[in-house]
């Protein structure tokens, strides 16, 4: 049995990755943990609200539900392909996030979609995919 994590945005890149997945391994023994990470609230977001605490409970509550909708058309996907696999939201920096998960969770391989930022925004921002491969010894799929 593979378990395969893969990090999902809700892009086309994302979905490309799911895709290559479905296309590349034996799906009679692959499970799946389909991960949406969403960032965390931002100072920025709580300056002027009047109570922070309730203010970034809601924004987290947004942030999660947002998840699950973009993650409904990867479920679809994987259902339809007859694929075993459970679905998560969480809340914290996306690269940690999805490295810690696959450790927790015991996954062979992790498979993401990249954003194609281009060579000099991704000097200057990084992105998650680069920033998985520097956190993570486990086989990594990058899908362009």
């Amino acid at each position: 049995m593979t378990i395969a994590l893969i990090a999902f945005d809700g892009s086309e890149n994302a979905m490309r990755a799911i895709d290559e997945v479905l296309d590349t391994m034996d799906t009679s023994k692959l499970h799946v943990h389909l991960l949406y990470v969403c960032e965390p609230v931002q100072i920025n977001e709580l300056i002027f609200s009047q109570d922070p605490v309730l203010t970034m409970l809601s924004i987290n509550k947004a942030h999660e539900e947002a998840g699950w909708t973009l993650l409904a058309s990867a479920q679809a996907r994987l259902e339809s392909a007859g694929v075993a696999f459970d679905a998560y939201v969480r809340i914290g920096n996306p690269a940690e996030v999805i490295t810690g998960f696959s450790l927790e969770y015991h996954c062979d391989l992790i498979v993401m979609g990249t954003r194609g930022m281009g060579a000099i925004k991704n000097l200057l921002l990084g992105s998650v995919a680069s920033k998985v491969i520097h956190l993570t010894e486990k086989p990594l799929l990058l899908v362009k």
